[in-house]
């Protein structure tokens, strides 16, 4: 195993700690809305919202069209799925 390869595999391994980490942070506050009343499609919209902003601090419009894009395709996906 190469160095880059030792390098690339902590760094994926340290994001997908990180990304539970961050899961599991939104759910509790997905849950709290819950708790509050307020509709899945409130906090839908919000959630959006915030993946817009947070994405537009250090992505370019193109990037974050692109991620969108890439949900918009797992959504279908999922949703081909369970039909």
């Amino acid at each position: 195993m190469t160095d880059m390869t030792a390098a690339n595999e902590m760094i994926a391994a340290a994001h997908t700690e990180d990304v539970q980490k961050a899961r599991l942070l939104v759910r509790a506050a997905i849950a709290e809305a819950g708790d509050a009343w307020l509709p899945s499609a409130a906090v839908f919209d919000a959630l959006t919202l915030e993946l817009i902003e947070l994405a537009g601090r250090t992505e370019s419009p193109a990037r974050i069209a692109e991620h969108l894009n890439e949900i918009a395709a797992l959504l279908t996906r999922a949703q081909n799925q369970s039909h």
